[in-house]
């Protein structure tokens, strides 16, 4: 057999196996070769859960398929709401002492703030307490008007700041009216004696009017709480 023979005879094979394996692809099918999508479409039907649906978008050829933006969307959790909805949400004072002119300095505030009951403490920021025989409440507090709002208590001699803020939080008891009171004559001391001006939660200067205001809604907090504890 002559090499002419020989390369013949390898190119009719070639051409042979060629064809067996063209024939043997043809011969699987589309549902062989769409095997892998089937997966797919099974793993999002597990997703969706038992008797659920997976999520669709719009399709070209489905006009009244809704876009995500218009879709209802599920309510937003409120970052205010309080963990045990029967108990209301404490209600919150706020008072600022702002300089006319400069800012306090830090001994003349540290000073004056101890004639008037309010002390260092927990967060190295001043706390009017009441004390009994079986603990301590904190009937309102005074930060720095100045982010973050702390004290330097081991160098108020080369502190001072622009204002302070005085705050507290009152959850319905019976001295609570007391505690505005209080709250606003500390207030009213610090600005006649440092030369600065009292402002309520809006920074606006602190008027009669505004006084009675905030007397009102102390007591109507305290009537929200009666009533959370009488259901």
């Amino acid at each position: 057999m002559d090499a002419t023979t020989v390369r013949l005879i390898l190119i009719v094979l070639g051409a042979i196996l060629i064809l067996a394996l063209y024939l043997w692809e043809r011969s699987r099918g589309p549902d062989e070769e769409g095997l892998d999508d089937g997966d797919d479409e099974d793993d999002a039907h597990e997703a969706a859960g038992p008797g659920g649906r997976e999520p669709q978008g719009r399709h070209a050829d489905d006009p009244d398929s809704e876009d995500e933006g218009d879709r209802p969307q599920a309510p937003a959790a409120r970052a205010d709401a309080a963990p045990d909805a029967g108990v209301p949400a404490p209600l919150l004072l706020q008072l600022s002492v702002a300089k006319r002119y400069g800012e306090f300095p830090g001994l003349d505030l540290l000073e004056v703030a101890e004639s008037c009951g309010l002390r260092p403490g927990d967060m190295d920021i001043f706390h009017c307490l009441d004390e009994f025989d079986d603990g301590t409440r904190v009937y309102f507090s005074m930060a720095n008007m100045v982010k973050p709002g702390t004290f330097p208590f081991d160098d108020m001699e080369g502190f001072s700041t622009p204002g302070v803020m005085l705050f507290a939080q009152l959850d319905g008891r019976p001295e609570d009216l007391t505690i505005l009171e209080e709250m606003i004559a500390t207030a009213r001391k610090l600005a006649t004696t440092l030369g600065g001006d009292v402002l309520d939660e809006t920074r606006r200067p602190l008027t009669v009017r505004k006084e009675e205001e905030l007397r009102n809604s102390v007591l109507a907090n305290e009537a929200r709480f009666a009533r959370a504890v009488r259901r």
